[in-house]
């Protein structure tokens, strides 16, 4: 394992699944976001989009992979018989949970990442705040949030 600075100027150690998809393990709470988010978004969307979890997607050569924790593509089928590992077309919407240890400004770079890359819309999900900040480009987002507690996500 190797040592990365964080945000707070301490060294941490990170685990080979945080190396490898460049983000925190996820807590229960967004394990429990990530399941509501896609059962809801395949009851309502199967039929326009192809809803996918924990995809790796290729950004470009000297990019690394990245692994959003819900990618959204426009409908297609999946073949069974040809797998693949790392996608290379970007998805058109893409979400983000926050996890306890993931920096809110991390999320931002990386939906800018993504919004460069040509994702047209990407979901911060706050479960903690009950909101979601939803990005079109960099530097603007519509923010959203729960007016009933507990109701938004749980």
């Amino acid at each position: 394992m190797e040592l990365h600075e964080v945000t707070t100027g301490q060294e941490t150690q990170l685990t080979d699944y945080e190396i490898e998809r460049g983000k925190p393990k996820p807590s229960t709470v967004h394990a429990f976001v990530s399941k509501n988010l896609l059962v809801q978004l395949e009851i309502n969307y199967r039929k326009r989009y192809t809803i996918l979890p924990e995809l790796s997607l290729e950004k470009g050569e000297d990019s690394p992979p990245t692994v959003p924790d819900i990618a959204i593509y426009p409908k297609f089928k999946i073949d069974v018989h040809h797998d693949t590992v790392k996608r290379k077309d970007m998805p058109v919407g893409v979400i983000e949970i926050l996890s306890p240890s993931q920096s809110f400004d991390g999320l931002i770079e990386k939906a800018t990442a993504f919004l460069i890359s040509g994702v047209k819309s990407v979901w911060i999900v706050a479960p903690n705040l009950e909101a979601v900040f939803i990005y079109h480009t960099p530097n603007r987002y519509d923010f959203f949030e729960e007016t009933t507690p507990s109701r938004m996500i749980c």
